[in-house]
């Protein structure tokens, strides 16, 4: 049977796209390759979302491609996700030695795509599935696509409108990571607060997933501002297994720019929003994304982004430069901020949210916190990879293997974005 090798772009959802397609060939007897020149089937998974990412998937497609050529081997190549599905065929002209293009909106359905390719392989048993192999913390998508139409996302365009998972089967995927191991999922969606299925709200699925024996935490991502509800910050408040955190992209502090963004809410909505998360979850870690540079973005809309940071104090933030994507509403409008100028915001921004982080880092000093463990930090040390109850990140000193556990521990340090702790006595 084929084996395989994936690399992986963007974010967690496609992560998760890339758990779904190697467990798709592990069942029907595929073997993981240990690097890519040694695998029959050579799986690329893109990014669209800014112009850097598809610069980055197609250098390494085009040195995986010059590889194939030099070796004259029968590898095949497949490009999957949100590149695959903006470009589709134009990717092949492109990069000559690509075999299939498979866009995100197929991958649901990438078991037919799969048994084509092994149509004509002898094949053994079938397997069992290997759901995460073994990962104490797992991604679950629970919806796909996005109806909002954000003026600088592409995302609709290539991963089509909303649609969520019934909640039988999201249980049904849940149970079978908990019986694989895993003891934290980190349900997905582009806005999981949209998410409903069979008479099943976001809230009404967390309340849901709550009890499920050996899930010790649950978290989720991504949440959009306008359909954050009071009835999802009470299901946070009540349900003790979802972890004190939120993921909130704000994207600018100005309510002019999020008009023009296609956001639909205002500045003071976000800010009224914050403070109803911090009042009913008390230390809940509120983290976002904020970009600079939109098209109109004047001065002074970059500086209430800049007042907002320091207003809300985010435990952290994804802060990134806009990049024009084609198909999208800005594309269409004239960039209005030199590069150099969005370089220096973006800069400045970036040294902004660094002080504040190490600022909420430093504050856990002396503290007792819960450590999910999640996976040794590097092969024969001690030290181990874990999160608190909320979003930041920890190492701990242990000499058992203990990965999927959550060990009471009492901060001793920080290097300003990590915890370093020491375990309490039993």
């Amino acid at each position: 049977m084929p084996s395989f090798f994936i690399e992986t772009f963007g974010c967690q959802m496609n992560v998760a796209d890339s758990d779904l397609v190697a467990d798709l060939l592990l069942r029907r007897g595929c073997r993981m390759a240990g690097d890519r020149a040694a695998a029959d089937l050579l799986i690329v998974n893109t990014c669209s979302v800014r112009e850097h990412a598809e610069q980055r998937a197609r250098a390494r497609l085009r040195e995986f491609a010059a590889a194939k050529r030099k070796a004259g081997n029968a590898q095949r190549i497949w490009v999957i996700g949100c590149m695959a599905e903006r470009l589709k065929e134009k990717l092949m002209d492109e990069i000559p030695g690509i075999d299939q293009v498979i866009g995100a909106m197929e991958i649901e359905y990438m078991d037919r795509h799969i048994d084509r390719l092994l149509s004509h392989e002898k094949r053994p048993a079938a397997m069992p599935a290997p759901g995460a192999r073994g990962r104490a913390s797992v991604f679950v998508p629970i919806m796909r696509g996005c109806d909002n139409f954000c003026a600088y996302c592409v995302v609709p365009q290539v991963r089509g409108r909303e649609h969520s998972v019934p909640p039988d089967r999201i249980e049904e995927e849940i149970r079978k990571h908990l019986e694989n191991g895993a003891r934290e999922v980190t349900l997905l969606g582009q806005n999981v607060n949209s998410y409903r299925a069979d008479g099943c709200d976001f809230p009404d699925l967390l309340r849901r997933l709550h009890g499920l024996d050996g899930l010790l935490r649950i978290r989720f991502m991504t949440s959009h501002p306008k359909d954050c509800s009071e009835k999802l910050v009470r299901a946070m408040a009540e349900l003790p297994r979802v972890c004190r955190h939120i993921h909130l992209p704000v994207q600018s502090g100005s309510t002019r720019v999020l008009a023009a963004m296609n956001r639909r809410y205002t500045r003071d909505d976000y800010l009224r929003l914050i403070d109803r998360i911090r009042n009913a979850v008390p230390g809940c870690d509120i983290t976002t994304d904020a970009m600079v540079g939109f098209p109109g973005e004047t001065d002074g809309d970059y500086q209430k982004t800049m007042d907002l940071f320091r207003t809300v104090c985010f435990t952290s933030a994804f802060m990134f430069a806009y990049s024009p994507r084609p198909g999208t509403k800005a594309a269409e409008v004239a960039e209005t901020v030199r590069p150099l100028e969005i370089k220096q915001r973006l800069s400045e921004l970036i040294a902004l949210q660094t002080a504040i982080t190490k600022e909420h880092y430093a504050a856990m000093v002396g503290r007792e916190v819960d450590i999910l463990i999640s996976g040794r930090q590097r092969a024969g040390r001690r030290l181990w990879l874990g999160q608190d109850h909320g979003a930041k990140n920890a190492i701990i000193a242990c000499s058992n293997e203990i990965s999927g556990t959550i060990l009471k521990a009492r901060v001793k340090s920080t290097t300003g974005m990590t915890l370093v702790c020491e375990r309490m006595p039993a």
